[in-house]
């Protein structure tokens, strides 16, 4: 032990390994775009001031490290829709615009191929790095389009406008992704550490119980952490991901300082967490939701074979996953109300305790 800080000296091989190796952080963001959601926040945050602090919070991402790379994907009510980077544009292949010639000072002007300085294209803005700009104007470009071209239609929900969002699609084209990046190893290793930061509003995700915990077992076995920045009413499987992946859960109680929140408890990645103390869940809630009405269950009837979760005994007493009969006593049995036995406790008697001569008071008679 050191007498001077008080540490111990025990070489740390695995953090001096992972800072040798450097490995970039691939960090895919998903944007929970619900309209009806973000617009019944209480306290009230608008869509616009948290895409500004989520692009604050990725250019801080890609500043940490040149080689750091980042996805958004859009996560709506009846599509999902990749804000950046968007399929089809090609942002590797660099071309130079124009080159302006001083003395023997030069300068070249990059932007991604096949685009502009004109009014179609990309401003022309110096004081930003090049990709804080690709990433930002994506993002605002792509959610603009995603926003205007969406109707009353699409926003409802079996009739009724509903908050709900398409999480589970979300999470299984962000391990997709993360998969054709990260999925091929060199001689060293892998090439990036990935992660997932989901940013949702929506509290009604019972309907996609099962597509979502499978997203989470992958998301498990692939050992990427799924990350949770919840605002709103909290959601039971979310906390079931990120407490299953080992990423961190945190409801904003302000949601007006969410830039506080992003970037110092979900900016650092996979590498430097084990150093850091991260916050943690005081309870999590590990209920699951029935495969027939899907709604969260306390207590359910579980299929033997496939494990599929009922509120009650299926109606024509077979599996609807899985089409296995059951036997038609034991579902009797379950149809039966628990047989309640009261018992009665028998009356003890009470002994009174005598009064002693000692005990008794004095009674005094005045005198003549």
């Amino acid at each position: 032990m050191n007498a001077v800080d008080g540490s111990s000296h025990v070489p740390q091989v695995g953090f001096a390994s992972e800072l040798e190796q450097e490995l970039p952080s691939l960090l895919v963001l998903i944007l929970d775009t619900s309209p009806l959601g973000w617009g019944t926040q209480s306290p009230p945050i608008s869509l616009h001031e948290a895409v500004a602090s989520l692009l604050i919070f990725i250019n801080s991402h890609l500043a940490l490290n040149h080689s750091n790379e980042a996805a958004v994907i859009a996560s709506h009510t009846n599509c999902i829709k990749y804000l950046y980077p968007v399929p089809g544009e090609d942002y590797s292949i660099l071309a130079p615009k124009s080159t302006v010639t001083s003395g023997t000072e030069s300068s070249e002007e990059m932007i991604p191929n096949g685009q502009s300085n004109g009014d179609n294209g990309t401003p022309n803005d110096a004081s930003m790095y090049r990709q804080f700009r690709v990433v930002n104007e994506s993002v605002m470009k792509q959610l603009e389009l995603l926003l205007s071209g969406t109707s009353t239609s699409d926003i409802e929900h079996n009739g009724k406008i509903s908050d709900t969002t398409l999480i589970s699609g979300a999470l299984s084209t962000s391990l997709a992704y993360i998969n054709r990046l990260v999925g091929g190893v060199n001689d060293n290793g892998p090439k990036l550490r990935a992660r997932i930061l989901v940013v949702s509003v929506c509290s009604d995700l019972a309907s996609q119980y099962v597509p979502i915990m499978n997203c989470i077992f992958a998301a498990q076995k692939m050992k990427v952490p799924i990350d949770i920045c919840k605002i709103g009413n909290n959601t039971v499987f979310l906390q079931q991901a990120a407490d299953t992946t080992g990423g961190v859960y945190m409801h904003l109680e302000h949601p007006r300082g969410m830039i506080q929140y992003l970037m110092t408890a979900f900016l650092p990645d996979r590498a430097l967490r084990k150093h850091l103390v991260l916050p943690t869940q005081s309870s999590i809630d590990f209920r699951a939701a029935c495969f027939c009405h899907k709604r969260i269950v306390d207590i359910g009837y579980v299929c033997n074979i496939c494990l599929s979760i009922y509120c009650q005994p299926p109606a024509d007493g077979s599996c609807a996953i899985c089409d296995t009969i059951f036997d038609p006593k034991e579902l009797a049995d379950l149809l039966k109300k628990p047989v309640v036995v009261t018992t009665t406790v028998p009356k003890t008697k009470t002994k009174k305790k005598k009064k002693k001569d000692s005990d008794a008071t004095p009674n005094f008679t005045p005198g003549p």
